[in-house]
C-alpha cells in the first residue's frame, strides 16, 4: 500500500504528465508505477533503489549528480529539517528555470515549514492540495541557485573514549547528527576483547563503532553497512580521516551481505523516518545467525523498553546485559 504521501501525489498525477520530473526520496517504490509521464528517481534509501536499480532512471547517492535538468522536483519531507535544507540546496540545482520544487508530506512531519525551506529559491509557496492528514507545496523556481558543495553541509566533532580521539564525519539526516548519542557511548566503554578477524559494525551511521573498533585492534577487517546513502557516505568519510580501512556497503538489512563475520556491533534504529519502526533490528536479528561465523557474537545497544531479547534468544542465544543505565541495555551473546 502507497505511503500517505505518495497517495497524496497520485492524487495529483496530472502535474506529472507534461515535462521531466523527479521523485527525491519516495518513501515507496510502488508510485513510479502509479504516476504517468517522464518520471525519474532520487533515494538515499538503499532498500527503495534496490527495488528500482534494474532501470536506469534512478540513482542513489549521497546528493544528486545527473547532470538533466527537470521541470519539476517533488522531495518528499524528510525527518530532519535541516536535512530538507541540504536536499533543497542540491535539488534546485537540477531544475530547469521556472521549475517546480515541491515538498510532500505527512503534516506531522515539518512539511508546514514548506514555506521558510523554500523561501530561498523563489516568490511566496502555494499549497497545491491536502488530504490523509499530508500536504503538497509548489514553490516556482525564479532565483539564482547557489552551486552545491556537500562538505559544506558537513559537520566534523570529536569523540574521545578510553585512550582514544576520533574525529567524526557527519551530515544532516544521520542519526545523531553533530554529537555521540548516548547509547552508543554505554557500547563504546564496555567491550569485550575484539576478534582479531571480521567484524561488521550493522547500521553504521557516521561510522563511529566501526573506526573505534579499529583503533581498539587494528588487525580487524572492518565492514561497514547502512541502508542510507548519507551514512554510507559519512562512515566513508569517517574512516578515512582516522586512517582506519573499511569495506562501507548499502546494504537492506543484511541482505546485501554475504560474508560471515566474528563479531557484530550495533546500535541499530527502530524509526523509519517519522514512524516508529521495530522491523528492521527484529529481521536483522532473525537474519544474524547466517553471517556469523562459529562463536561468533553479536553485541547490541537498545533502548530499554524494547523487548529484543526474546528474539536473540531464539535465533542465536540467550543474551547478558554488559551493562546498562536508565535509558538504554548493552547486549551480548555469544553463538
Amino acid at each position: 500500500m502507497l505511503s500517505n504521501p505518495s497517495q497524496l501525489l497520485v492524487r495529483n498525477a496530472h502535474l506529472f504528465e507534461q515535462g521531466q520530473w523527479l521523485l527525491a526520496n519516495a518513501e515507496d517504490a510502488q508510485v513510479f508505477s502509479e504516476l504517468d509521464g517522464d518520471i525519474d528517481g532520487f533515494h538515499q534509501n538503499w532498500q527503495i533503489y534496490s527495488q528500482l536499480k534494474t532501470q536506469n532512471n534512478h540513482e542513489f547517492a549521497v546528493a544528486l549528480a545527473s547532470e538533466k535538468r527537470y521541470d519539476g522536483i517533488v522531495l518528499y519531507m524528510p525527518k530532519a529539517k535541516e536535512h530538507a535544507a541540504m536536499l533543497l540546496a542540491n535539488l534546485a540545482c537540477h531544475l530547469k528555470p521556472g521549475g517546480c520544487l515541491m515538498l510532500v508530506g505527512e503534516n506531522n512531519s515539518g512539511v508546514k515549514s514548506a514555506p521558510k525551506l523554500l523561501a530561498d529559491y523563489g516568490h511566496k509557496a502555494v499549497k497545491l492540495d491536502a488530504a490523509r492528514h499530508c500536504s503538497l507545496f509548489n514553490m516556482v523556481l525564479s532565483a539564482e541557485v547557489k552551486p552545491f558543495n556537500l562538505d559544506q553541509w558537513a559537520k566534523e566533532f570529536e569523540v574521545n573514549i578510553a585512550e582514544h580521539n576520533l574525529r567524526i564525519y557527519s551530515l544532516p539526516g544521520i542519526f545523531s547528527h553533530k554529537s555521540l548519542d548516548d547509547g552508543t557511548k554505554l557500547l563504546l566503554e564496555n567491550l569485550k576483547p575484539i576478534p582479531t578477524a571480521p567484524v561488521l559494525d550493522f547500521a553504521c551511521g557516521a561510522g563511529i563503532i566501526g573506526v573505534y573498533l579499529a583503533k581498539k585492534n587494528p588487525a580487524i577487517q572492518l565492514t561497514m553497512s547502512d541502508v542510507s546513502a548519507i551514512a554510507v557516505h559519512c562512515a566513508y568519510r569517517t574512516a578515512e580521516i582516522n586512517g582506519v580501512t573499511a569495506d562501507v556497503l548499502a546494504s537492506d538489512g543484511l541482505k546485501d551481505i554475504t560474508r560471515k563475520f566474528a563479531a557484530i556491533y550495533t546500535n541499530p534504529p527502530f524509526h523509519t523516518g517519522t514512524h516508529t519502526d521495530y522491523s528492521i533490528t527484529e529481521q536483522f536479528l532473525r537474519d544474524a545467525n547466517a553471517h556469523l561465523g562459529v562463536n561468533g557474537s553479536l553485541t547490541l545497544v537498545a533502548n530499554a523498553f524494547l523487548d529484543y531479547p526474546p528474539i536473540m534468544e531464539k535465533h542465536l542465544a540467550a543474551p547478558l546485559v554488559m551493562a546498562h543505565t536508565t535509558r538504554f541495555k548493552l547486549y551480548h551473546c555469544q553463538k
